[in-house]
């Protein structure tokens, strides 16, 4: 598992970018609503680097995909993420045109009709694997059970999840270990570690909370840390287990 932060290409965003820089952490970058009638090569040109991982899309038709496909490709960035089209077909060619271009396309987990688990099964049912990959954001859950059996029954299909915190429903984005939060993510990490998952945890924090970052990334790494070199809690342990014979009970 890989820490990297999450940027919105708004407002202060190039302050945030200065400090993830400074701490050598890989990003991804929600680009907002950009002018597609531009050149694509143009508009790379206006971003910044360093290059990030992933750039994040607001929902788009196929004909703008390509256009931030080949912003992508200006870019050299290899990963897309957005929230999926409504209907089977247009996953199919969404993933489809991304694949053309050697792009991977990540959806939004949480949206329909990538709304619920068996959503995710489906599309990799149907299409295949690949097509169902998706970016996990445990903050929108309903519940710790939720969280847990999601991570557990999607564990190969998520890419991403977003570390953040909130102390309600509403609210801005906590840093993820902030004590208040409603989520504990020293334990969700260590189920994480568990079941050994090797994708990327991304913080995602209001901007408000920018002299966080360090301490958050070096918060994550020890809990790995601990949790390789001492175990994690049977109280995860027991959870992640229950989770597990509850999925196979179904």
């Amino acid at each position: 598992m890989k820490f990297q932060a999450y940027i919105k290409r708004r407002g202060k965003w190039r302050q945030y970018l200065k400090t993830v820089d400074q701490l050598g952490v890989p990003y991804v970058l929600e680009v907002g609503q950009l002018d597609t009638s531009r050149s694509p090569i143009t508009v790379a040109v206006e971003f910044e680097e360093p290059t990030p991982e992933a750039l994040v899309l607001p929902p788009v038709g196929l004909n703008e995909l390509e256009w931030y496909i080949f912003l992508a490709d200006a870019l050299d960035v290899k990963r897309l993420v957005l929230p999926p089209p409504p209907t089977m077909e247009e996953i199919e060619a969404f993933y489809n045109k991304a694949v053309e271009y050697g792009i991977e396309i990540n959806w939004t987990y949480g949206v329909p009709p990538m709304a619920r688990i068996k959503d995710v099964e489906t599309v990799a049912r149907i299409l295949r694997p690949t097509a169902a990959r998706i970016v996990y954001d445990p903050v929108k859950a309903r519940g710790t059970k939720e969280i847990y059996t999601t991570v557990i029954a999607l564990s190969g299909y998520i890419r991403e999840i977003y570390l953040s915190n909130r102390r309600g429903e509403r609210g801005p984005r906590l840093p993820p270990f902030d004590p208040i939060g409603r989520i504990n993510y020293v334990e969700l990490l260590q189920a994480l570690q568990l079941i050994q998952w090797e994708g990327r945890a991304t913080i995602r924090q209001a901007p408000q909370f920018l002299n966080e970052l360090e301490l958050q990334l070096r918060v994550g790494s020890e809990v790995l840390e601990t949790a390789r070199s001492a175990g994690v809690s049977k109280k995860v342990q027991r959870r992640v287990s229950a989770i597990f014979d509850e999925l196979l009970s179904q």
